[in-house]
């Protein structure tokens, strides 16, 4: 009588650490970036605000194509990139602008629709976007530059599509 209430109890207890091991082992899948900002710079968020607003006022201007910071939008913005280098070689400094501006309506897109904001990261030069959200990071002038890189065979919604994707994975793994 002893013995089986003894293994049912031994079975019990077993169950319950084996269920505190893998619960343990999920939350350390989670990793955090190793640099979490502990505040908000406006003057940045203002900045990068400014810049996306020039990529959108310029492409109104020069190519007559609305960007209005929808998903949409980035495939808008990937046309008017392959337009733009297919009719002229452009000076590095004009490449540099473009980047910017272009990076920052990229940027300011997924922190419109997703969240997010502009931080400026000890390891970079230019900001990344960040969403403490989900302790997500990435660098849209690093996408654009891949972007300029491989021009036709890089599609901007893709990548802005894939992102997103890592984005709601991450807020899962992070709700779990």
């Amino acid at each position: 009588m002893i013995l089986p209430v003894f293994i049912i109890l031994l079975i019990l207890i077993l169950g319950v650490f084996i269920y505190f091991i893998v619960d343990a082992k999920k939350t350390k899948t989670v990793e955090t970036p190793p640099y979490i900002p502990n505040f908000q710079d406006e003057q940045l968020q203002k900045k990068m605000l400014r810049e996306a607003q020039t990529c959108a006022e310029s492409v109104m201007t020069t190519f007559d194509k609305m960007l209005d910071y929808t998903e949409e939008s980035i495939k808008t913005l990937d046309d008017v990139i392959n337009e733009l280098y297919s009719k002229k070689d452009l000076g590095t400094d004009i490449q540099e602008r473009i980047l910017v501006t272009y990076g920052a309506y990229f940027g300011q897109t997924f922190i419109n629709n997703m969240s997010g904001i502009w931080f400026q990261h000890p390891n970079f030069n230019l900001p990344i976007v960040f969403s403490p959200k989900a302790l997500f990071e990435f660098s849209p002038f690093e996408i654009l530059k891949d972007k300029f890189r491989l021009l036709d065979k890089y599609d901007l919604s893709i990548a802005y599509h894939d992102l997103v994707t890592q984005y709601r994975r991450r807020l899962n793994e992070l709700r779990t």
